[in-house]
C-alpha cells in the first residue's frame, strides 16, 4: 500500500537535498549515494511516486523492475569492474521504495557480504574514508550513460544529466 509521503522524504522533494538524479523516466529516478559514500559506484534506483515498498508498486513499475536492475548491475560492473553486484533494500531510513546497488570487489574484503554494513558504518561515522567524490560523481555518470545504452526505451536521452 502507498501512503502520502512524509513532509521530509527526499526521494519526494521537488529537489533532492543532496543530489539531482542522473537520470529519470516515468516511473523511476537514479541516483548516485550521498557522500560520504564507501565506493564509486554506490547507485540508488528509486520509484518517481511514494512507494512504501515492493507491495506498494503499480503493474509497470514491478514490470520494470528487473530489466532495470540488471541493467543497472551490468553497467555498474561494466563501468566499475566490480567482482559481483549486490541489490540491497530496506526502505527504514527513508520510508520510500529504493534499491542500492553497490559493487563489490574480490580485492577488498570490506565490500564482502555483511562486511559491507560495518564499512558503511565506519564511512558514515569518519572512522574510515570511503571513495572521493569526484570520482564517486564521474563513475556514476558512467554508470547512468551505460544504463541509458542498455535500456534506451525507459530512459529518454534528454533524462540523462552529468554532474
Amino acid at each position: 500500500m502507498s501512503h502520502a509521503p512524509p513532509p521530509a522524504c527526499p526521494f519526494c522533494a521537488s529537489a533532492h537535498p543532496v543530489h539531482k538524479p542522473l537520470a529519470e523516466s516515468t516511473h523511476w529516478k537514479l541516483y548516485r549515494h550521498a557522500d560520504p559514500v564507501p565506493i564509486a559506484g554506490w547507485m540508488m534506483l528509486a520509484t518517481r511516486a511514494h512507494r512504501s515498498g515492493l507491495e506498494a508498486m503499480s503493474d509497470e513499475e514491478s514490470a520494470q523492475l528487473g530489466a532495470l536492475l540488471r541493467a543497472l548491475a551490468q553497467a555498474t560492473q561494466a563501468v566499475t569492474g566490480a567482482t559481483r553486484i549486490y541489490s540491497l533494500s530496506f526502505n527504514e531510513a527513508v520510508p520510500h521504495f529504493h534499491m542500492h546497488i553497490i559493487p563489490r570487489f574480490a580485492e577488498h574484503a570490506s565490500t564482502q557480504s555483511w562486511a559491507l554494513a560495518d564499512f558503511y558504518r565506519s564511512v558514515a561515522g569518519g572512522t574510515e574514508h570511503g571513495a572521493d567524490a569526484a570520482t564517486a560523481a564521474r563513475v556514476a555518470s558512467e554508470i547512468a550513460s551505460e544504463v541509458r545504452t542498455l535500456l534506451p526505451a525507459v530512459w529518454s536521452a534528454s533524462s540523462i544529466t552529468h554532474g
